[in-house]
Formats: C-alpha cells, sequence, structure tokens
C-alpha cells in the first residue's frame, strides 16, 4: 500500500524519505528527482522491503564559455588580421579565414565546427584545454559548436549563429573633368580627370577613346592598389586632324584586386567631344544664336543630340548586359532599336522636303547637307538592322559613323546661316533663295528640338521626384540608426544587458542596399552617374551594419557609428544633387526665355520682310508656325517656373520668390495670349500696328529674362555648404597629388626596368603619337634618355608636367575660394610654388628632386588641411573629420573599442 524512496544528495547530506506515487494505467510507482548537481544515492522500501542502494554519478555538459574569431582577410584586400571578443555571428568578405579559439565550460576531448550543408570541420583541443579551427567563408548559413561528450556522444556546445558573407563592391569610377559632353576646336589641349574608388583597392585605371567611330585605344592610366584614385590625360588634338563635324568617344574603365571571384569591372558613360570651327564662323553664329550659342535652333540640341542619345543607350545596353533579366534587356533594346529607327525616318524627310525645295541647284553649303544627311540615314539603318538582330556590339559602329555624318551637316548649317546673317544668298528663277530654304531648315529643326527637349524635361522631373522620395527615406534610414546606435552603446555600457539587436539591425542594411539598387537603376535609366556615388556610400552602410549586428558589444557599436556616417555621407550627396539639380533647372528656364526672346527678334525681322510686299505667303505660313510654337513653350515655361518655385520653396527661399515672381510676369503680361492674338494683328493690321506690338512682346520676354536670370543669381550655398565643399576641394587636392605621386613613381620604374631589359619603357599610358621611334636600322630604342628624363618617356613628362599644372591651378582656386570666405590661406602659396616649379622640364632630370618636391608639396598640403579642417570645425574638429571619410588613424578602432570593453569590465566590478 505504500512505497518510499530515501534519496542522499551528497555523502555529509540527511537521508530524505519521500512517498512514490502510483500510475493507475501501469500500476508502477514513480518519483522525479530535479537539479542533480552532485552525486546522490538512493533505494525503495516497500512492506519493510528494501532495495539495493543506487549511485548516480553528476557531470557537466560541455558549452562553449568563451568564443574568439579572428578574421584574416584575402590576400588582395590589404588589411591585417581582426580580432573579435565575444564572437558569435560572422560577417566577412568571401574569402575571409576565420580562426576560431574556443574555451569550453569543461574539459572535453574534442569538437567541431557544424556549418549547415557541410561536413563537420573538427576543432584542435590545445594544452590549456582551448579548443582551435579555422573556417573559410565561402556563402551565407548558420553554424554551430560540438563537443564529445564524457560518454563519446556529440554535444551541442552553442546557440546556431549566422554567417553573413559580405560582397566585395565593384570599384566606383567617374570623370571628374570633364565629365560631360564639350564642344571644342581641332588644336584645343582637353584635360580630362578619372577618379575611381574601392573598398579593398582599385586595380587598374583605363581611359578608352575613339576618333569618329574608328577603332578603339586604350590607355591605362593607373595600375597597382590604392583605395581611391586619381588619373588625368591630356588630348591634344592638334596632333589629331580633325575638323569640324568629328569627334573623339570616350570612356573610362576600373578594376578591382578581387582574387577570391574575380576582377570586376566598372565602366563609366560614354561621353563625346565635338570638333567645332575656330574662326569667326563660329563667333558669328553663337551671336546669331545658331546652333552652340544662348538661342536658336538646331542641329546640335535635336538630331545629332538624338544620335548621341541613341549611341550612350547602346553603349549601357553592352556595360550593364548581366545586370538586366533576359525579357528586360531584350525589351530594352527594341526600344534603341525603335528610337534609331524613328530618327532615321526623320532624316529622311527633312531629305525629302529640301529637295522637293529645289535646294541642290542654289549653294554650295546646302549641297553638303544633303549628301551628309542621306550618308546619315544609311548608317542609321544598318544600325537599326544590329539592333533588331540583338547585336548591340556591332550597332555602335555605324551609330557613330552616322553621329559624324549629322555634325557634318551641322556644320554646314553653319556656313548657311553665317551666310544669311551677312546679307548673302541669293536665289531667282521662281526657285526659293538660300534665306527661305534655311528658315524651312531651322523651323523643321525647331519642331524637333522642342519636341525632344520636352521629353527630356519631363525624364528630369521623374528622376527629381524619385531623387526626393529616396532623400525622405534615407532621413528616415539615418534616424532609425541613430537609435540603433544607441542601443548599442546602452548595452556595451552594461555588462548584465545582454539583449540582441542583430535582427534589427540586418533589417537596415537590407533597406539600405534596396535604396542603393533604386540610385542604381535611376542612374542607369536617366544617365545620372553622380547618383552611383550615393549608392556607393549606401552599399559600404549596409555592409557596416551587418559587420554590426555581427560583432561584439563594443565592436557593434565602432561599426554603427561607421554605418551612420555613410548615411548621412550618401544624404549630402543626395542634397548637393538636389541643389544641382535646381540649378541646372533654372538654367534650362533661362536658356529657354534667352530662345524666345531670340525668336521674338527673328519674328519681327519677318514681319518688317512681309512689310515689304510680294509673294509672301510661305514666309506667312512660317511666321504663323513659328508663333504657335512660341505660345506653347511659353505657357510651358509658366507651368515649369511654378513649380520650381514651390520645389525650392524651403530651401532657397530667395530664389523661389524670384521664380514665382517671373511665373505672375508671364500671367500678369498675359504673354502668352499677346504672342497668339499677335498673328491676327501681322496678317490684318497695319505693318507699323504690327511692328509696335511685336516691340511689346520682345520687351515682355526681356524682362522675363531678366526676372529668370535673377533668379539664377539667387541660388547659393548657406555658409555651412560653402565650408563642406570647400573642406572637400582641399581633401580631393591632397588625394589627387598622392595618387598622381604613386603614377609618376611607378612611370619611373617602369621605364628603368625597360632599360634594364632592353625594353621600351611602360609610361603611364602613353600618348596619341607613338612614343618609341624606329631608327634605320631597325631596332627600338627608348626616347627617355635621349631626352634628358632619367625614368620617363616625354610623352610621359608632357602628360604629367599637364596634370601638376592643373593640380596648381586647383590649388589657386581653393586658396581664392578661401580667401572669399575670410578664411587666410597664406599657407597654400609655398604649396602652389612648388607645384608650379613641377611643371617645369628641368625638375624631371633629376629623379631624387623631383621625389623629394612632390613629397613636401604633398606633405604641406595635408598639415594645411588638417590645420584647416580644425579650424573650421569649432573645437576638435571630429564631426568634420570623419564625416565621408574612413581615414582614421592607425589602431583608432581598436583603441575605440578596447575604451568600450573597460567600461563594460568597470560596471561587472
Amino acid at each position: 500500500d505504500e512505497v518510499e524512496i530515501a534519496v542522499q544528495r551528497g555523502p555529509a547530506a540527511e537521508w530524505e524519505r519521500f512517498a512514490m506515487g502510483i500510475e493507475e494505467e501501469t500500476g508502477e510507482y514513480q518519483f522525479f528527482l530535479f537539479e542533480l548537481d552532485e552525486k546522490t544515492e538512493y533505494f525503495v522500501e516497500a512492506s519493510g522491503v528494501r532495495s539495493n542502494l543506487f549511485r548516480i554519478e553528476v557531470v557537466d555538459l560541455p558549452y562553449v564559455q568563451e568564443l574568439v574569431l579572428e578574421y584574416h582577410f584575402p590576400a588582395y584586400v590589404g588589411m591585417q588580421p581582426q580580432r573579435q571578443e565575444d564572437g558569435g555571428d560572422i560577417a566577412a568578405l568571401r574569402g575571409t579565414e576565420v580562426r576560431f579559439f574556443v574555451t569550453p565550460t569543461v574539459s572535453v576531448v574534442g569538437g567541431a565546427i557544424v556549418v549547415e550543408d557541410q561536413e563537420a570541420i573538427a576543432l584542435a583541443v590545445e594544452e590549456d584545454g582551448t579548443l582551435t579551427g579555422s573556417l573559410r567563408i565561402r556563402r551565407d548559413g548558420l553554424y554551430r559548436i560540438v563537443f564529445q561528450s564524457f560518454d563519446g556522444d556529440s554535444v551541442v556546445g552553442s546557440p546556431d549563429y549566422l554567417i553573413d558573407v559580405l560582397a566585395d563592391q565593384p570599384p566606383y569610377v567617374a570623370f571628374a573633368k570633364p565629365g560631360r559632353d564639350i564642344k571644342v576646336t581641332n588644336i584645343e589641349e582637353v584635360f580630362t580627370e578619372v577618379e575611381a574608388e574601392d573598398d579593398y583597392g582599385v586595380g587598374s585605371v583605363e581611359l578608352v577613346y575613339s576618333v569618329n567611330g574608328g577603332p578603339e585605344e586604350v590607355l591605362e592610366l593607373y595600375s597597382g592598389r590604392r583605395r581611391d584614385v586619381s588619373a588625368a590625360h591630356t588630348f591634344y588634338l592638334e596632333e589629331l586632324e580633325l575638323v569640324p563635324g568629328d569627334f573623339i568617344s570616350y570612356y573610362a574603365r576600373a578594376m578591382d584586386e578581387n582574387r577570391v571571384s574575380g576582377r570586376q569591372s566598372t565602366t563609366t558613360d560614354i561621353y563625346f567631344m565635338e570638333v567645332r570651327p575656330y574662326d569667326r564662323e563660329y563667333r558669328q553664329s553663337e551671336q546669331a544664336g545658331m546652333p552652340g550659342g544662348g538661342g536658336g535652333g538646331g542641329f546640335d540640341s535635336s538630331l545629332a543630340q538624338r544620335q548621341r542619345d541613341v549611341i550612350a543607350a547602346t553603349f549601357k545596353l553592352v556595360r550593364d548586359r548581366d545586370g538586366y533579366s533576359e525579357e528586360d534587356w531584350n525589351e530594352n533594346i527594341a526600344t534603341v532599336a525603335l528610337a534609331q529607327g524613328r530618327l532615321r525616318e526623320q532624316v529622311d524627310a527633312l531629305v525629302a522636303r529640301i529637295r522637293a525645295r529645289g535646294i541642290v541647284q542654289l549653294d554650295s553649303s546646302f549641297q553638303a547637307i544633303i549628301e551628309a544627311l542621306p550618308q546619315a540615314a544609311v548608317e542609321m539603318g544598318a544600325a537599326e538592322e544590329l539592333l533588331g538582330e540583338r547585336r548591340p556590339e556591332e550597332a555602335l559602329s555605324p551609330e557613330q559613323r552616322a553621329l559624324q555624318q549629322l555634325q557634318r551637316a551641322e556644320a554646314a548649317f553653319r556656313e548657311v546661316e553665317v551666310s544669311r546673317n551677312q546679307g548673302g544668298g541669293g536665289g531667282g528663277g521662281g526657285q526659293p533663295n538660300v534665306e527661305e530654304l534655311a528658315e524651312l531648315f531651322e523651323l523643321e529643326l525647331d519642331q524637333q528640338r522642342n519636341q525632344y527637349e520636352s521629353v527630356q524635361r519631363e525624364q528630369r522631373q521623374q528622376a527629381d521626384q524619385q531623387i526626393d522620395e529616396t532623400l525622405q527615406k534615407l532621413q528616415e534610414l539615418a534616424r532609425r540608426q541613430q537609435q540603433e546606435n544607441e542601443r548599442l552603446r546602452a548595452q556595451a555600457n552594461d555588462s548584465r544587458n545582454q539583449s540582441g539587436g542583430g535582427a534589427s539591425q540586418r533589417q537596415l542594411a537590407e533597406e539600405a542596399e534596396e535604396l542603393a539598387r533604386r540610385l542604381e537603376r535611376l542612374s542607369r535609366e536617366q544617365s545620372l552617374p553622380e547618383l552611383n556615388q550615393t549608392a556607393r556610400e549606401l552599399r559600404e552602410a549596409a555592409e557596416r551594419m551587418r559587420q554590426a549586428a555581427a560583432s561584439s558589444r563594443s565592436g557593434g557599436l565602432s561599426e554603427g557609428l561607421s554605418a551612420l556616417d555613410r548615411l548621412r555621407e550618401a544624404r549630402r550627396l543626395l542634397d548637393e544633387n538636389r541643389a544641382a539639380g535646381l540649378e541646372r533647372d533654372v538654367a534650362d528656364a533661362l536658356r529657354r526665355a534667352e530662345r524666345l526672346a531670340e525668336e521674338q527678334r527673328r519674328v519681327i525681322e519677318d514681319v518688317e520682310r512681309l512689310a515689304e510686299g510680294g509673294n509672301q505667303s510661305g514666309r506667312l505660313r512660317r511666321l504663323m508656325e513659328r508663333k504657335e510654337e512660341m505660345a506653347e513653350e511659353t505657357a510651358e515655361l509658366e507651368a515649369d517656373l511654378d513649380r520650381l518655385a514651390r520645389e525650392s520653396r524651403s530651401e532657397q527661399r530667395d530664389a523661389s520668390r524670384r521664380l514665382r515672381e517671373a511665373a505672375n510676369a508671364i500671367r500678369d503680361d498675359k504673354l502668352e495670349d499677346k504672342i497668339r492674338y499677335s498673328r491676327g494683328v501681322v496678317q490684318q493690321r497695319s505693318p507699323e500696328y504690327a511692328r509696335n506690338f511685336e516691340e511689346e512682346i520682345a520687351d515682355d520676354i526681356e524682362e522675363l529674362r531678366e526676372r529668370i536670370e535673377m533668379a539664377r543669381d539667387a541660388i547659393g550655398e548657406s555658409d555651412e555648404q560653402r565650408l563642406a565643399r570647400t573642406l572637400d576641394e582641399a581633401r580631393d587636392l591632397t588625394r589627387s597629388l598622392e595618387s598622381l605621386e604613386e603614377r609618376v613613381e611607378q612611370g619611373a620604374e617602369g621605364a628603368q626596368q625597360g632599360e634594364a631589359t632592353g625594353q621600351p619603357g611602360q609610361g603611364q599610358g602613353g600618348e596619341q603619337q607613338g612614343e618609341q621611334r624606329e631608327p634605320s636600322g631597325g631596332q627600338r630604342f627608348n626616347e627617355s634618355s635621349a631626352d634628358g628624363f632619367p625614368g620617363f618617356t616625354p610623352g610621359d613628362v608632357r602628360q604629367f608636367r599637364r596634370e601638376f599644372r592643373e593640380r596648381r591651378a586647383e590649388a589657386e582656386r581653393l586658396r581664392e575660394s578661401l580667401e572669399a570666405q575670410g578664411i587666410d590661406a597664406g599657407e597654400l602659396d609655398a604649396i602652389i610654388d612648388r607645384l608650379g616649379r613641377l611643371e617645369s622640364s628641368r625638375v624631371w632630370g633629376d629623379p631624387r628632386g623631383l621625389a623629394e618636391l612632390q613629397a613636401a608639396a604633398i606633405q604641406g598640403l595635408k598639415e594645411f588641411e588638417y590645420v584647416l579642417r580644425r579650424q573650421l570645425g569649432g573645437g576638435d574638429g571630429r564631426e568634420l573629420l570623419l564625416t565621408g571619410s574612413d581615414d582614421v588613424p592607425p589602431g583608432y578602432r581598436e583603441l575605440v573599442e578596447e575604451y568600450y570593453r573597460a567600461l563594460a569590465e568597470q560596471n561587472r566590478r
């Protein structure tokens, strides 16, 4: 009827007796012993009968007491190993070797790292009882530590930890100068500058150019391993024998030093240098508001510009092929083919209209146009066919040949316009004269240009709206990261606070990456390469967030602060982009007002010609068409000015007010109504009445132009923005000189090695003309020593000296900017003097003196920059020193981590 169990917990403990309960279904007696933490003995007694004495031996199951991770990065990264105390989650670059140092709670005979979907990695037992092993990071996943227990079984010794593989970002590359399409003369020196950056080191930078769509020439500007590179090349156009209408297309690419997943390459957009006449003809065309000037119609803003857009779109399709799905790529290439086809049709239609007017027999300049345009159409047709066959790489050449023909037609059109303004032209025999044909040609191009620019403005407005939305989300992201950092700080200061937070930090990282993808897509679609730098900052912020989620408390805070720093830099870049967008849009509005003023001047001339009598039906019809175009443009300009006034109200109040006044002036003067009403005045009223009315319209348009000009001048930087820009200029100049110093050293070493081996020296990238000459005996020799530049080719010396001249000019502009802000910049004088001496040919004959002069200039600029940042930062300047830069003193981050560990240890005591 009664069964008892007697228990003794420890050798000296009293015996305890407990009644055992009966299990009704089985009739068995049961009793549970809890919290067995030492050797226990027991026996069971029932009806005076006692069982044997039994013993329970108690042992501890092993568990991780301390886990230390040591990160050994891939060799190409060039980073020292990093040690993470309080290890757990892993966030590391692919190919990183993570070494484990595991201290178990009790001695064990073995252990292993178990990664999902992989074989277990054995841990070796060291003499002090710790276990060591290593894991090569290949992909995302989970891992845990297991130990071999006393009975030989495997025991789970840790929770599941996350493995987060960080992406090695592709390099960033962009043109700092000129960074846009430009018009040049055939005797200019065009300075181009490429900036590249990579999170673990830029491997090489190349400049690729082509003349008139011909074979591409590749110039290697840099080879090495720097995190940021500035490299330049000057085009000496006189040596290329170009004529007006020719062009040079060029782009840059950068490669990193990734040895794990292969080299990654990034390529800029493609840009164009268009050769224009360098004579009285071009100046006269500018003064008359012709192509290339401030107003008037023309090829460059319609046919040629649209063909450049087709080339740029094709180039980006080839460059970004891997970033598209098959469906999207096919759809995009069909869109480009359609654009090329429509442009070809418009060129064919324009040629037909000119021929129908009997233009071929009238003027040699028009003869050049009528020859160039059909050739352009033929090349466009070939490109369209290749695009339709989804062979965009092959379509680039005929696309560029078509552009060359269009620009040559433009150059011929300039001659017609100059002749027209000088009173040239003729005709007779019932044939239309040159002037009338020029007007017809110009009107046709104006209509195409207006349609094209309306589409461009609409696309820019959509892009600006997306940038504003991204900026708002970025501000919210920075606020949440700030909150996360406060949590990490509290956790680091309180040893009892072991709460997690990795999940929330990873969520922020995913959102930052999504914003980066959105900006990259917008950059690709709208040809806004400056957004790529903002996207890069966001990706680096996401990487720091993931490292913060995986790091110990103090290390997590350090990475969290760095992530916030990156978010702030991304926000600053977007703010600058938005401000630049306002300047661009207001400048565009001013150009449109100037074009309206020029159109009105031509209208007045046409009205005066109508008063001369004769058969003027064709001229009157074209005048009515011109006025309709002007009225529509005025209405669009009014709407755009209202929009710009609204969008700039919060940050540019003065400019916003003046933009609103400009829009109100259009309404108050009833400018659109006057332009439409003037059509009847010209047809029905006296010539004097019509002329006076047109003069009144001209005065209203001039007033509008002046108001927009005042709005443009009212756009300004705040003192804080001006200061930040000046500091960035000083930092960029320092980095440019450091990069230039390294490239000069590389050029000298390469050339010296070439001399030692009897091979031509390898310079910084060469010249358009050859650097090696072929002597009569057939042997090649290096020019360098022959011309007195030890270690350099003359071509290299010319390029480097030109770049030092540019850096000196930048230093002078920096000094002027600082003085304009009331800041003493006298210390820059010595630096400017040293840079001027580096332009001299004499110093290049002394390698040691050259190196010392470069080092002195760079060191002086670094010291000036440091003092400037402290002086302008107000206090210790930490905010300015850390914003947008990882250039902190060696060991700084380790000291920060040690500081937080000390705080945590103090709280424990």
